[in-house]
């Protein structure tokens, strides 16, 4: 039981649950609608089987790139965060190389199979690139001021990008067809749906990502890993911080506003009242932290922010649903 709980641990099961979780409900209530309305059609780029794989083949290399963190971080952990399953002894370092090697040729071949299914395998080679991505970060680039906060959260934007990509090609192959006649359309419609949650994972996670390393400064202070907090001070990485909260802020301050525009009220009350309001407590919450519990707090609360955008996607469904009767 307690190697069962060290595994969970180290690859971070939460996270990779709600990484399913977004996939699941970005694919499901967003595309699958797009195409069924707009194309009036029931042909999607994976059968249920396939999306299985596809959601596989995604948290498979999230999960590796979390082991492979605690893999280089193994002699800072041991002194700052013991009780982590390579720090502690429960895993092995080399039990997690082989763990994580398995994880990411299995993501990687997934990623390859999926994409010959809808006759582009070259989507396959995206899976390397994250892959590659993830071991630099816990390599070198998180020891980059900036650079590893833009890797995690461009990587975390990328989890709604790929499957728009899947889509992409599909819809592109079945216009060369000509089998239906607003393809173009509904590719625009997922575009602004993409836009919209992409840029919010990113700002959200870049925003998480620094106020993590104000919390670690200290241990990525004495491993010689150069985070903002670390080489330009606790000061610059919280202005810095918070310039990433109000472009959050403005970005769904535009959204909000576009709801208004068209009268959707509910999603308008939905985004300005569960996601917008916490950012904005998020904000006050980082300006006054002064101790690393205080780091915490806000690093939480990001993480709930996160959640609460993620889980507009079906409260946004249901309204749609409920407009229609």
């Amino acid at each position: 039981m307690q190697i069962v709980t060290a595994f969970f641990r180290l690859i971070r099961i939460w996270n990779i649950l709600i990484i399913a979780i977004s996939i699941s409900f970005f694919y499901y209530l967003i595309i699958v609608p797009v195409h069924k309305g707009i194309l009036s059609s029931t042909l999607v780029p994976f059968t249920h089987i396939e999306f299985i794989l596809f959601t596989l083949s995604v948290v498979l290399i999230a999960a590796a790139g979390n082991i492979i963190n605690d893999y280089f971080d193994f002699e800072l952990d041991k002194e700052f965060k013991p009780e982590r399953p390579i720090a502690s002894g429960i895993i092995s370092l080399n039990t997690a190389l082989y763990i994580h090697a398995a994880f990411v040729f299995s993501g990687i071949a997934l990623g390859f199979y999926l994409g010959w299914t809808i006759d582009n395998y070259k989507i396959g080679y995206l899976y390397v690139i994250c892959a590659l991505l993830l071991y630099l970060y816990s390599a070198f680039l998180k020891k980059i001021p900036l650079a590893g906060n833009l890797v995690i959260s461009a990587l975390a934007a990328f989890v709604f990008v790929l499957p728009v990509i899947f889509d992409a090609v599909y819809l592109n192959a079945i216009h060369a067809q000509n089998i239906f006649e607003n393809t173009g359309y509904a590719f625009n419609v997922l575009l602004w749906q993409m836009k919209f949650y992409a840029g919010f994972a990113f700002l959200a996670t870049l925003a998480r990502e620094i106020v993590k390393d104000l919390e670690d400064k200290e241990g990525d202070a004495e491993y010689d890993i150069n985070t903002i907090a670390v080489q330009f001070g606790a000061v610059a990485a919280k202005i810095i911080a918070a310039m990433v909260i109000l472009a959050l802020l403005a970005g769904l301050a535009y959204f909000i506003q576009s709801f208004y525009v068209v009268k959707a009220t509910k999603e308008f009350l939905y985004l300005g009242i569960c996601v917008a309001a916490p950012v904005l407590a998020a904000l006050v919450f980082l300006l006054t932290a002064k101790q690393n519990r205080d780091y915490t707090r806000v690093s939480m609360f990001l993480k709930i922010i996160m959640l609460l955008g993620i889980f507009s996607i079906p409260a946004f469904y249901l309204f749609s649903k409920t407009t229609n009767l």
